[in-house]
């Protein structure tokens, strides 16, 4: 027999509406006035109730940084794993990952740029342990390039490498576009270079193939009378 759902009482409710006015209100001022300057007065006067308001709902200003990483990255998971859902070989989910990064970033510009260019000292997001968030996303991109290296999709290669490699690029590129660095481009490709971008670095490690895994040195290639077997799906490991 299922259980029906609690349905949270109306001061559950108050006190959720009120964390996401603290958490939202920070937000703009950690982008805006830097995370060091910005104090729990400051955003106590932001949402027009005391300091001591705030503290009840978070201990300190690291908290409050947490809980935006926390949601950021909760969100981009949710992304990728959609994203790599609507493909189906390994390269056409990597396609489809750094789709969900760059639209994510686009959609979420000051929420990006406080999960990956703000220099913030928050004491919490320096152990990968306590950040469970951010490492699923991570995880994610490197068991899918793990999956196609060994099934040779893509050039053999260190998967931590390449994972960071692809990490990297895509990064770089919605980060100068978001943050209004493109402007050296032709008009033509400000908004248009970056997944193309993107694309055309997975293009070079992506390796030649006719219907089945390339052949190797270990492995003659097929006989031309023989059709090579169709590829199965894989899955990524749970994480």
């Amino acid at each position: 027999m299922n259980t029906p759902e609690q349905v949270p009482s109306r001061r559950e409710r108050e006190r959720e509406e009120m964390r996401r006015l603290i958490i939202d209100a920070a937000q703009r001022l950690f982008v805006t006035e830097g995370y060091e300057s910005t104090t729990i007065r400051r955003i106590a006067d932001a949402v027009e109730y005391t300091p001591g308001a705030i503290y009840s709902y978070f201990k300190d200003k690291d908290a409050i940084l947490y809980a935006i990483h926390q949601a950021g990255f909760g969100e981009l998971q949710q992304r990728f794993v959609a994203a790599i859902g609507a493909a189906h070989t390994p390269v056409e989910q990597l396609a489809q990952l750094g789709e969900a990064y760059i639209s994510f970033a686009r959609a979420n510009p000051e929420l990006y740029h406080l999960m990956f260019v703000a220099q913030a000292t928050s004491r919490t997001l320096h152990e990968a342990a306590s950040w469970p968030e951010g490492k699923a996303v991570y995880d994610s991109l490197r068991a899918l390039v793990q999956v196609a290296v060994q099934d040779g999709w893509i050039r053999p290669g260190d998967p931590e490498v390449i994972a960071f490699l692809l990490w990297s690029a895509v990064h770089g590129a919605v980060t100068l576009q978001i943050c209004d660095r493109c402007m050296v481009l032709p008009e033509s490709h400000r908004d248009a270079a970056v997944m193309p971008a993107y694309q055309y670095l997975l293009d070079t490690l992506v390796l030649p193939r006719s219907g089945g895994p390339p052949a190797s040195a270990a492995s003659p290639a097929p006989s031309s009378s023989v059709a090579p077997e169709p590829r199965r799906r894989r899955s990524l490991p749970e994480q």
